[in-house]
């Protein structure tokens, strides 16, 4: 829910119909059917109407859209710090959740402001948390997994390049949005933020962990990130399990999954 929405960038239709704002014809196509066969959203039994969803780094929102038409009647609460993008996912929920609640903030450790890097050639790559080398790094896993050669690759790396915007965002926590909104349970709590999850985890607060029952980041392994958020989850009580998604490897991208019993 927003005071105003800005005008989308473009209109792509899914494909079931549904006419969805985006920036970008083929990276909407992709989140959706990345979305679509997630390894955390497609078994989603746990969750009924009722039960509340924090999507941090909502991008358009398509991970909200297809939580809600698997479970009609769950709470989403969805933040997304990119301005273009937010104008796009504050669209998507008028449109087609208008009971979700779209937060135009980036989420961390503690709130405030911070820099905030977004990549017009793909907005989906857009971070607190700029490193060269991983971006550089999981693109050409990902290129050449798709059977992409080599001079397209390069060609697709200097286009990502081309154009960087930095820009001031605020900046929240989950403990904010959780007292902010009155949240009593967090029935799953979705994390894709490009190397700032494990800020994002940090940002809970002690008192809050004991709300959370399911947890879905994707996790880059960089610096032990990935032990490091498999650690964490389990210290704070949760049943951990993660793997690598075929299109990733060779990257740094994993899928982390946390459950309570």
């Amino acid at each position: 829910m927003t005071e105003s929405i800005p005008d989308p960038a473009e209109n792509h239709t899914l494909p079931d119909g549904r006419v969805i704002s985006g920036l970008n014809a083929e990276t909407t196509k992709i989140v959706w059917h990345e979305v679509s066969e997630s390894i955390y959203l497609t078994d989603l039994q746990h969750l009924r109407a009722g039960d509340t969803v924090i999507d941090i780094g909502a991008h358009l929102g398509l991970s909200s859209l297809f939580v809600s038409d698997r479970v009609p009647g769950v709470r989403v609460i969805a933040c997304e710090p990119a301005r273009a993008t937010y104008a796009c996912l504050a669209r998507n929920f008028a449109d087609h959740l208008p009971g979700g609640i779209a937060v135009n903030k980036a989420v961390a450790d503690r709130p405030g402001t911070a820099e905030f890097t977004f990549y017009p050639a793909d907005e989906t790559m857009a971070t607190l948390q700029e490193d060269e080398g991983d971006d550089q790094r999981n693109i050409e896993a990902v290129l050449t997994n798709l059977g992409v050669d080599a001079a397209e690759q390069a060609a697709y790396w200097e286009n990502f390049r081309a154009e960087v915007e930095r820009y001031t965002v605020p900046v929240t926590t989950v403990a904010e949005l959780i007292a902010e909104h009155g949240v009593e349970t967090v029935d799953l709590l979705k994390i894709d933020v490009e190397r700032s999850e494990l800020a994002v985890l940090a940002g809970v607060g002690d008192e809050n962990w004991p709300r959370i029952r399911n947890i879905a980041v994707e996790v880059h392994d960089v610096d032990d990130g990935l032990a490091r958020a498999v650690d964490l989850l389990k210290d704070k009580g949760f049943q951990v399990e993660y793997q690598q998604q075929e299109v990733f490897k060779g990257g740094s991208v994993y899928i982390v999954l946390a459950r309570r019993d």
